[in-house]
């Protein structure tokens, strides 16, 4: 027996049931669709998207930063409930590579200052280091969460996935799509690769598996040689890369997180 969701195979599970070895949908009797849960939520296949983007909503970010010459837009997702937050390097920095001073999030309907805590690259992602930054807001507004990271070990190239972020500054929305390859070197750095829709202004944000577990923060898109952007081609940094800049950085709040 397959799955009709991803073509694994399906084992019968303590309680009776089939359920798929690969993405672990749920099947019963003559069921003609796959049941699981999510965030606590039973989903079918149509409203696994829908269930992710409640659970989770609460915890990404709308960034808007004021710099000294120029103003942008990005997003990023809060890790701890005093406030922690992961966003890219290229969001929470200035061109020159120095840290924003004057950086706004939005949350939960509610805006508080943030602060940045640290680079891991100093040339606005341009540099050596993974394109990441820890910020921490002023305050935690009434209703928002943190979001929980998985296991890089359970990634597979083909897998769904799920993009939420502040896409051109407009406001949060979703994507969908799968992991393109789990692991590509791009100019010596390690990155998932993904079809999700990437625009400007998802940079920071989560990407989720079909739990609704944090696999990676957005980064960028990938371009033609002349500028033009590619279809289907965009990355992210790595949860695992994520966890050891976190642990670098602090590792009282990488404890907090299990690491």
């Amino acid at each position: 027996m397959r799955c009709i969701r991803c073509g694994g195979n399906l084992e019968k599970n303590s309680n009776g049931k089939y359920a798929c070895i690969y993405c672990g949908w749920e099947y019963s009797g003559e069921e003609e669709r796959p049941v699981r849960s999510v965030g606590g939520m039973t989903s079918s296949s149509a409203s696994e998207g829908a269930d992710i983007f409640e659970v989770n909503k609460c915890g990404t970010l709308d960034i808007s930063c004021r710099g000294r010459t120029a103003a942008w837009s990005g997003s990023g997702y809060i890790i701890s409930l005093d406030g922690y937050a992961v966003t890219n390097a290229h969001v929470a920095a200035e061109k020159d590579g120095s840290a924003c001073k004057d950086i706004r999030v939005r949350v939960n309907g509610q805006t508080v200052p943030a602060t940045v805590i640290a680079l891991a690259d100093n040339l606005a992602g341009s540099g050596k280091g993974p394109d990441l930054a820890l910020i921490k807001l002023a305050s935690v507004p009434i209703g928002a969460r943190k979001l929980e990271f998985a296991d890089f070990n359970t990634v597979k190239t083909g897998q769904r996935v799920y993009v939420i972020g502040n896409s051109l500054g407009d406001g949060m929305c979703m994507t969908g799509g799968i992991v393109s390859d789990r692991r590509r070197m791009i100019n010596g750095k390690p990155l998932l690769m993904t079809d999700c829709a990437i625009n400007g202004g998802n940079s920071g944000g989560p990407i989720f598996n079909d739990r609704g577990k944090v696999i990676g923060t957005i980064c960028s898109s990938r371009v033609h040689n002349d500028g033009s952007a590619t279809e289907g081609m965009n990355y992210a940094v790595p949860a695992d890369v994520v966890l050891s800049f976190i642990s670098s950085v602090s590792p009282r709040l990488a404890r907090q997180l299990g690491v």
